[in-house]
């Protein structure tokens, strides 16, 4: 509710002394409603509940060239924003509202209308579509591949290790890839664009996917270290609620997201 506690409860006794009835009846541990608050509450809850539908729906009438996506900070910086311009040029007349964040949003018309989201699989609470089965593979930068020849050899002596949220999987990299030899330093982030700017920094090497390393391994800042591959343990899906129909403005960034950023093609949608 974006207020305090104290601010709730002065609300409440302004509304008991407004009403002249106690609502509440509030113990050490714990706070439950009157008779009086519980009769209250039955027949104020129908009107209010009308009163939020229809300021929901105005709103979005108000609003309806305009689409709201929440998507992960890494992903959004690394591969979204430089697609910018390219949807502005597509569609002018839709206000696109960003929202990057790591916090799950709850779809449900108030706050956002697409997420982009890391999944281990469909999430069968909303309409799920695979932007992209990923792959974790390990990577450095060209200098720091040459500063540990031994790499080429499969021995991680000396060198640091890399971590971030996104894919915690040293542990699988070293028992699939056979690797050998003693890291002598561990780096962890909570982001994977600071993991990958460590890498670009020829501090370590860093465990990504395609999606989010794909851009630095093309411009040649980061290069692979082994063959070896896995399968992660999340998945790049783009999701909506089931239940609230998308504004024509919402397919279409629904529809220019699959264009530009769909990589599983033969991923089934859910």
């Amino acid at each position: 509710m974006s207020v305090t506690p104290g601010a709730v409860s002065q609300q409440i006794k302004t509304l008991e002394e407004w009403l002249g009835l106690p609502l509440f009846v509030r113990s050490a541990r714990q706070v439950t409603l009157t008779e009086a608050g519980n009769s209250f509450y039955r027949r104020i809850y129908p009107p209010l509940s009308e009163v939020l539908g229809v300021t929901v729906s105005m709103q979005r009438i108000n609003r309806s060239r305009t689409v709201r996506l929440t998507l992960p900070p890494s992903f959004a910086m690394i591969r979204f924003g430089p697609k910018l311009a390219a949807f502005r040029q597509d569609h002018p007349d839709i206000e696109l509202q960003l929202h990057a964040s790591s916090l799950l949003s709850t779809l449900d018309g108030t706050d956002h209308d697409l997420a982009i989201r890391y999944l281990p699989e469909a999430d069968p609470i909303f309409h799920s579509s695979c932007l992209a089965t990923l792959q974790v593979m390990a990577v450095c930068s060209p200098a720091y591949r040459q500063r540990f020849p031994r790499l080429a050899q499969a021995d991680l002596t000396g060198t640091t290790l890399l971590h971030d949220h996104l894919h915690p999987d040293w542990q699988r990299m070293i028992q699939q890839a056979g690797l050998t030899g003693q890291p002598t330093d561990n780096l962890y982030s909570d982001h994977s664009m600071l993991a990958m700017q460590a890498a670009e920094s020829d501090l370590g090497i860093w465990l990504t996917d395609p999606v989010l390393g794909g851009p630095a391994l093309a411009a040649g800042r980061l290069c692979r270290v082994f063959e070896t591959t896995l399968p992660a343990r999340r998945h790049l899906f783009l999701v909506h609620n089931r239940q609230s129909p998308l504004s024509a403005a919402a397919t279409t960034v629904k529809h220019w997201i699959f264009d530009h950023f769909r990589l599983a093609q033969s991923a089934a949608d859910h």
